[in-house]
């Protein structure tokens, strides 16, 4: 059975109780590098759809709603994710491991 990514109002509310925990400097940077929610797809492991919410040169962080936690991932043509991160981590720790790229 194929995973659909959940609902677009879900993941504005993940995204907004994330934002709660971001201190000024990952805010700042937040607010450059953050997209309107897109789906994207992965096809490392499997093929699969998911919410990339932010863009910074070839990286995005997009949320992992089979683990429930953002992941920072390369990629090179829009839409695609290059490689499946089962990360559960919160957004401000995708944040600083993006600023340190």
């Amino acid at each position: 059975m194929k995973w659909i990514a959940f609902a677009k109002k879900e993941l504005m509310l993940e995204l907004l109780m994330a934002e709660q925990n971001l201190n000024s400097d990952e805010e700042k940077y937040w607010n450059q590098i953050k997209i309107s929610p897109e789906i994207w797809t992965c096809n490392d492991v499997f093929t699969e759809n998911f919410w990339v919410v932010a863009k910074f040169n070839n990286w995005v962080i997009w949320y992992n709603d089979i683990e429930e936690g953002f992941n920072l991932s390369q990629y090179k043509i829009d839409g695609e994710i290059i490689e499946y991160g089962a990360s559960q981590q919160e957004l401000n720790l995708a944040i600083r491991e993006l600023q340190k790229k």
